[in-house]
């Protein structure tokens, strides 16, 4: 009788570390597909990343050359506005028409002396009765 208890003693505390296995690689498969689909959500996000990345890259090339091609457009505009300030100045000297008409005296009026008429503006007075 004792061997027999003893058997089935043994046999029950041999299920129960069965049972124990199973439950723990039930639980170990459980945090392997969830480790899977966290490690699938990753990659997704890390491509979508890439991607992003790629795209920004990309806008950044297109950034540099349309700066670089801004600052040569830039670099041409002073120069011509250089070169249309020379000629101004070129003309202003060697111009006949220019010089003569920068010889003329100023009217009286830029000159700071009174207009001619009388020199009275008695538009702002009021009149008096």
């Amino acid at each position: 009788m004792k061997a027999i208890a003893a058997a089935i003693i043994i046999a029950l505390v041999g299920i129960l570390l069965v049972g124990i296995q199973q439950y723990r690689v039930i639980a170990l498969r459980t945090e392997v597909q969830f480790e899977a689909t966290e490690k699938k959500k990753a990659v997704d996000a890390n491509a979508e990343s890439q991607a992003t990345i790629t795209t920004l890259r990309a806008e950044a090339l297109r950034n540099a050359a349309y700066t670089a091609d801004l600052a040569k457009r830039i670099k041409a505009s002073e120069k011509k506005a250089e070169k249309a300030r020379k000629d101004f100045e070129e003309l202003k000297r060697n111009s006949k028409p220019v010089r003569d008409w920068a010889a003329q005296p100023l009217p009286d009026g830029l000159r700071g002396k009174p207009a001619a008429g009388g020199g009275k503006d008695n538009s702002s007075k009021a009149r008096t009765p």
